[in-house]
């Protein structure tokens, strides 16, 4: 890996500067895309929650430059425990699941339906179980076992839920009549 670039991963924080400098520099230099990934998705090393925040932008604005990692992406993403990377990978995964320019196998979509009724269920963060219900929805629209998993899912724990997360529940439930 390119010590350089792992240095300046691992030393940035989260201001909303620094990471769109580190995006701005993969964009302009895409042979390190690779790197990125590496970095992200190597859960040994404690700073990979920095490269997640990184992929997480470039999901958000070039989906697309994402598709030949899609498979290491799928691969890793049940396995993430830091908080911030579960926050930034659940962005990932809705990006993924919802771009109009990016096929899904089916092994890659039943990994990111899984997830996503994993993010649900466990004791995650609200932006992770909202990014969830989104790409559910999503994904519900063409299959109707989904939708009706995540309406139970979502009306069941409801009322022990942040406002955050209601106001959430709310937009979806409304949209899934």
């Amino acid at each position: 890996m390119n010590s350089t670039f792992s240095d300046q991963l691992s030393t940035i924080n989260a201001s909303t500067e620094n990471r769109n400098r580190m995006r701005d520099f993969v964009l302009s230099h895409p042979e390190i895309l690779k790197e990125l990934i590496a970095f992200g998705t190597d859960l040994s090393n404690k700073n990979h929650h920095k490269g997640v925040w990184i992929i997480e932008m470039l999901a958000e604005h070039q989906t697309e430059l994402l598709i030949p990692f899609i498979d290491v992406i799928c691969h890793t993403i049940s396995s993430y425990k830091n908080d911030s990377a579960i926050r930034g990978i659940s962005r990932v995964a809705y990006f993924l699941g919802t771009s109009k320019n990016i096929k899904l196998t089916e092994s890659q979509h039943e990994k990111l339906v899984e997830i996503c009724l994993d993010w649900l269920i466990r004791d995650e963060r609200v932006a992770c179980k909202v990014y969830a219900m989104k790409t559910l929805h999503y994904f519900g629209k063409k299959e109707l076992w989904i939708m009706n998993e995540l309406r139970d899912i979502v009306s069941r724990d409801y009322t022990c839920q942040s406002a955050g997360y209601k106001a959430a529940a709310r937009e979806i439930l409304g949209k899934t009549k």
